[in-house]
């Protein structure tokens, strides 16, 4: 696998070898967009295997799922400093493709929907309230549509 560093604050760790260089640069733009230039991010490409030991280990559940965010606690109270490590987000390429062919929509896209989703819970946002859950899909939405990508809740109503 490997390592492809965005920048001096941003790394991409590739740990999962199915991962094409076309969700690497889709990656990238995300990241651009979400406008993370001075903060702190790793970003790990994994696999269902993986991504199942990090949720059972940090969240009880002993599945796979499609995106685990880890904020950096230490940041929470400073998250305004312009320069500060946020976290890291995980993402596992079984679990979103099978997820993307049910949902009949592009690997790309959903993979940029669940690290938006993930930047998101890194920068605060939270879904445990209905409130937050609609200013988080608010927020995703908004970053999407730059990314040119469809509202992926357009068939679900907003929390």
């Amino acid at each position: 696998m490997g390592l492809i560093n965005f920048n001096s604050n941003i790394i991409i760790n590739l740990f999962e070898p199915r991962w094409t260089r076309k969700s690497t640069c889709m990656a990238r733009k995300v990241l651009k967009v979400c406008n993370l230039k001075q903060k702190g991010v790793s970003i790990v490409l994994s696999n269902n295997k993986q991504i199942q030991k990090l949720n059972y280990k940090w969240k009880g559940k002993n599945k796979p799922t499609n995106v685990l965010s880890f904020p950096n606690e230490e940041n929470s109270a400073n998250n305004k400093k312009s320069s500060c490590y946020l976290g890291d987000i995980i993402l596992a390429y079984e679990t979103l493709k099978k997820e993307a062919y049910q949902g009949k929509i592009l690997f790309s896209s959903h993979m940029s929907h669940l690290l938006v989703h993930g930047i998101l819970h890194l920068k605060g946002y939270t879904h445990e309230k209905k409130s937050d859950e609609r200013i988080m899909q608010t927020e995703e939405i908004r970053i999407l549509r730059i990314l040119s990508i469809d509202n992926p809740y357009k068939n679900q109503r907003l929390a």
